[in-house]
């Protein structure tokens, strides 16, 4: 079938101008309707850089970690990524592994620089989650 011979499906016409009720929502909301995938891709890609940098780290600190998620903190300059630890870890450790990862954060920067390509690599906030406080 060419080109032309393809006719546009049209929705059935009706007299509601908007179909759901909410005209409100319908004309003023002006949130996107669907998240942006960029920057979405961006942090899975940080995660992946992430969590193999982390495999590789040296110290008691970090043994066990692993990128729980990464999501923007303030778009795709600043990222926030959520580390969790073995399980079994206690407060202790999750301040010994803060600590440490704001240590080696250049490094881990270094790293992400590597794996993604950017023209700038975005900043890195470590926040440290017990298992427990994990969700999916």
């Amino acid at each position: 079938m060419s080109f032309g011979k393809r006719r546009r499906q049209w929705p059935p016409r009706t007299d509601e101008v908007c179909p759901d009720g909410d005209a409100a929502r319908f004309f003023f909301d002006l949130t996107a309707p669907r998240p942006d995938h960029r920057v979405h891709s961006l942090c899975r890609q940080v995660q992946e850089a992430v969590d193999l940098a982390l495999a590789e780290a040296d110290g008691d600190a970090l043994r066990g970690a692993w990128v729980a998620s990464v999501s923007p903190a303030s778009g795709a300059g600043r990222l926030l990524v959520s580390v969790g630890l073995a399980p079994g870890a206690s407060g202790e450790d999750a301040d010994a592994a803060l600590s440490a990862l704001v240590r080696i954060k250049p490094w881990l920067r270094s790293e992400v620089a590597r794996a993604i390509y950017r023209k700038r690599v975005p900043e890195l906030e470590f926040r440290v989650v017990l298992e427990f406080e994990v969700t999916s």
